[in-house]
């Protein structure tokens, strides 16, 4: 009887200590699933380069790429980057998490700062790699990007996206080298939603690194705020924050999440189409080339259909040029503004809309001593307002 009693004590113990044991299992799995829920997230996309790879960007990219390897790995952070070659498919380069795995501290620390090495060479080759002409295509690489850290099996509520290279589009559906595609965000970002184009981004603080390189060199300062001004709402309207927008480095990282500014125009209710003349006129003329009509369209559309009952100022402006006349200049500014007032007027636009200026030699947007920078001042401004 005794026996009986020791042995049936014995299975009683043993059923505590494996229920107690499945308790502790079941209790470690929950654990490291809520660690596993902050465990923090970067995404990094190298994309299309259109800087020179000269010694100081070669410093600058290797420094930029160490300090996303330095703060991967001091929280242990998963990360995945993306390429985007010329016209192709976007491709993962590095995909894991940057956290050490070993018996001791030492062993961990030094398979950490492996991964960070080779992280932070992935992406240094990628952005040397890169092409420096051809297809950007900005909307695949973010979409591509999304999909990734979708897959991931947690979301912080914050992720670190870097985004290195041009931002200036060229491929379907958004051509932004076309300037009133550019100047219209509302009605650009309204057609992208249209065809489901905007991705799931919420939490996302963005890290914009070179965006205003262009195949011809850095955008004019009025271009570069509506480039930035219309990723700032892209991702405004996705759940994100656009929290850095550099031309060159990167600044701040990780970001305090505090998004860019809005553009003035924007609280104006304005909408800016800068068209370079060399695009509309031939020379020194102020007659519209029979190809203007390409560019002339869209703003036409804006003032005839998107906002029918704004107005417009017509702004001509020239170029200085060593021995020129300011007189001549001016009158040129005038001429052009003219041209494009008379062309607006004949597609639907009253009169009464429109106020037609020259100004020319003002406000150069770039320096007068290169002829691209001529060529960018030499250019004609329709600035619409809606009241």
């Amino acid at each position: 009887m005794k026996a009986k009693i020791l042995t049936l004590a014995g299975a009683l113990v043993a059923l505590l200590l494996t229920l107690t044991s499945h308790a502790a299992t079941a209790s470690m799995h929950r654990g490291t699933t809520d660690d596993s829920n902050d465990t923090p997230v970067i995404g990094v996309v190298a994309g299309t380069s259109t800087t020179g790879h000269t010694v100081e960007w070669e410093k600058q990219q290797t420094a930029d790429a160490s300090t996303i390897a330095e703060e991967a790995g001091r929280g242990g952070a998963d990360v995945i980057l993306n390429g985007l070659t010329d016209g192709q498919t976007p491709t993962t380069i590095f995909s894991g998490q940057v956290t050490g795995d070993g018996p001791n501290e030492l062993i961990k620390t030094t398979h950490r700062k492996k991964i960070q090495r080779e992280l932070r060479d992935a992406i240094a080759s990628a952005r040397r790699g890169a092409p420096a002409r051809g297809r950007v295509d900005v909307l695949s690489s973010i979409r591509h990007l999304a999909d990734n850290l979708h897959a991931l099996p947690h979301h912080p509520r914050t992720t670190e996206i870097v985004l290195f290279g041009s931002g200036l589009q060229n491929t379907p559906p958004l051509q932004l080298t076309d300037a009133a595609t550019l100047a219209d965000t509302k009605t650009t970002l309204e057609d992208l939603e249209r065809q489901g184009m905007i991705t799931d981004c919420r939490g996302w603080n963005v890290h914009m690194i070179g965006a205003v390189q262009t195949l011809d060199g850095p955008l004019d300062s009025l271009r570069e705020v509506q480039l930035r001004e219309l990723f700032r709402q892209l991702f405004q309207r996705c759940g994100g924050r656009l929290v850095e927008w550099s031309s060159d480095r990167l600044i701040s990282f990780p970001g305090a999440g505090t998004e860019v500014a809005t553009a003035d125009w924007v609280k104006k209710r304005q909408v800016i189409v800068p068209l370079r003349a060399g695009v509309l006129f031939d020379g020194d003329s102020a007659t519209l080339r029979p190809t203007a009509r390409r560019d002339l369209d869209k703003p036409v559309a804006i003032l005839t259909r998107t906002h029918a009952t704004a107005s417009a100022e017509v702004a001509g402006y020239a170029a200085s040029v060593p021995g020129g006349s300011a007189d001549k200049a001016l009158a040129l500014s005038w001429a052009r503004a003219r041209a494009v007032g008379k062309y607006l007027q004949t597609h639907g636009v009253s009169p009464s809309r429109l106020k037609i200026v020259g100004r020319g030699l003002e406000d150069p947007v770039a320096s007068n001593r290169t002829e691209d920078g001529r060529q960018a001042n030499r250019r004609v401004v329709i600035t619409c307002t809606m009241h």
